[in-house]
């Protein structure tokens, strides 16, 4: 899915999206044209980053965590 319809699904600001990508929270295939393209699974992924930045973690302790989740 292109990242403006993970933004629709999760309700999280494309602009987040992409600082979560920066921040190596994310991962996105790149199209021949350069768009974002993320798997139906991605959607977990941002729910729990957005719990455990509701919990008061850094994005640094969430990129530690997520491995281990």
């Amino acid at each position: 899915m292109r990242i403006g319809d993970l933004a629709a699904r999760t309700g999280v600001s494309v602009r987040a999206l992409r600082y979560y990508e920066e921040q190596g929270l994310l991962k996105a295939n790149r199209s021949g044209s350069g768009q974002r393209h993320y798997p139906e699974s991605v959607v977990d992924r941002v729910d729990l980053i957005q719990m455990l930045y509701a919990a008061g973690l850094s994005s640094r302790t969430i990129a530690e965590l997520l491995p281990c989740v």
